[in-house]
């Protein structure tokens, strides 16, 4: 049987064809993507993008920083995030997320002025706090658990209008505000507001 030879390797014309075959099934597998820059954005629809959430998500971080109630304090001002309620027309509206890089922002940002409770752990905080002081765990510290100065929450909101050649004009509005914990009185409130011209988004066909 005659044998190639490649250097001091030795393989059969057999083996050369099922090298072959095998990079032509790999190469078949090689996808077409390519990584681009986070705010890099093919606008393909009308509804809000993450790039839209991250510049709104700077923006209310930056507005809040610089709130006087903030900047006067004279200890870390204590904040708990409610829920954003969805008047959009989407049904895969993440609110946890979007209220999650507000406050990644907020800690980055605000030299630590300000201070966040997790209350969606809330019940595992507690339990673990009863289990600490109970003696059942060890623990370092007793530590009272603050109260909450201002609550952050909000709501999102969408229409659509349909326009000439079939297209969509789309408009947003996300609104936040801050509310006193104490008296329930709203101490500062912002919008971020955009508009997108084009096709509706696969969400709603």
């Amino acid at each position: 049987m005659a044998i190639e030879r490649v250097g001091k390797t030795c393989l059969a014309p057999r083996t050369w064809a099922l090298v072959g075959m095998m990079a032509l099934v790999m190469g078949g597998c090689v996808g077409t993507a390519s990584r681009v820059h986070i705010d890099d954005e093919p606008i393909t629809d009308i509804e809000a993008s993450d790039v839209d959430l991250r510049a709104m998500a700077m923006k209310m971080a930056s507005a809040i920083i610089e709130l006087p109630a903030i900047q006067k304090a004279e200890a870390p001002v204590h904040i708990a995030f409610l829920s954003i309620e969805n008047r959009t027309l989407r049904t895969d509206f993440d609110s946890y997320n979007l209220l999650s890089k507000i406050r990644q922002h907020l800690i980055t940002y605000s030299e630590g002025k300000l201070v966040f409770h997790d209350k969606k752990q809330k019940d595992a905080i507690l339990a673990e706090r009863d289990a600490k002081r109970s003696g059942s765990v060890t623990s370092k510290e007793r530590k009272d658990l603050p109260g909450v100065d201002f609550f952050l929450t909000g709501y999102a909101y969408s229409i659509r209008k349909a326009s000439s050649g079939g297209k969509m004009l789309g408009y947003h509005r996300y609104s936040f505000r801050l509310t006193d914990a104490e008296t329930n009185t709203i101490v500062w409130e912002n919008d971020y507001e955009f508009k997108k011209y084009g096709r509706r988004g696969m969400a709603y066909r």
